[in-house]
């Protein structure tokens, strides 16, 4: 009988706390997506540096894997200001040890040549790593138009 307490104090702090973390997170992950929207809309591409790990891979639709903060930048300034009004919203967050898994939905407008704006739609799946900080980066990036 003396084991359960101490087992029913470990379930009760795992799971207990669960709740705290995974809103903090969600929190912190809607944070980084209006950082990340915020560099997008600026446009501000040097601002999408500091949220990238140093290794951290871009793996776009129908092109092949950028990697490293300078070349994901380097992907998304490519693009110009083709792509306005983004917006994402966090969908899901899973949270295991030193990494978190963010899946948002995003919305925004396609602007090619001068015509007429399209809306945009897709999914966006991020793998983040906590850094010894204690901040999150980016160190995978997906995402999928619909």
């Amino acid at each position: 009988m003396r084991w359960l307490y101490p087992a029913l104090l470990s379930v009760l702090l795992t799971f207990g706390s669960g709740p705290t973390r995974a809103n903090s997170l969600t929190d912190e992950a809607a944070a980084l997506n209006a950082r990340w929207d915020a560099a997008i809309n600026g446009p501000d591409f040097e601002a999408l540096l500091p949220m990238y790990s140093d290794d951290a891979e871009l793996m776009p639709p129908a092109a092949r894997p950028v990697t490293g903060p300078a070349a994901i930048r380097d992907f998304f300034a490519a693009r110009g200001t083709s792509v306005r009004d983004h917006h994402l919203q966090v969908v899901r967050v899973v949270s295991f040890g030193s990494y978190a898994y963010i899946t948002s939905r995003f919305a925004a407008l396609f602007v090619k040549d001068g015509s007429e704006p399209l809306k945009i739609t897709g999914s966006t799946v991020r793998l983040l790593e906590r850094q010894n900080d204690g901040t999150w980066k980016i160190k995978s990036h997906m995402f999928l138009r619909e």
